[in-house]
């Protein structure tokens, strides 16, 4: 990777900008006692993720606890910009609507393998 940052701090605003060539994103819930992966395709808008069809799982565990991270893996072999090769990585707070997860995104990176 050369001398290229291992982290790039993105505006959670600008978010939707670093994600062409994402097919989709991991969303990590907690309960409080253990965490929970699951792989979805958000409707996204400015800093503010939306997530339908999420499973029982994560829905109690925003019941339970707000805080979740977001995980969208490396580009997909047909993108070639600049940070094609690293990760976005948000935190957020997440709350229900009916039985939607909705995440207001509060910090974004861009990360690449060490």
């Amino acid at each position: 990777m050369g001398d290229s940052p291992l982290s790039v701090k993105v505006e959670p605003t600008l978010i939707g900008e670093h994600l062409a060539g994402r097919e989709f994103v991991y969303l990590i819930t907690n309960n409080g006692e253990r965490s929970h992966v699951v792989a979805l395709r958000p409707a996204l808008t400015n800093k503010i993720a939306r997530f339908s069809n999420t499973g029982r799982t994560p829905l109690a565990n925003v019941a339970a606890n707000s805080s979740v991270t977001l995980t969208w893996p490396p580009c997909d072999s047909t993108q070639t910009h600049e940070h094609v090769k690293y990760s976005v990585v948000a935190d957020g707070t997440a709350h229900l609507d009916g039985d939607v997860i909705v995440v207001t995104i509060t910090n974004a990176v861009l990360h690449r393998p060490a």
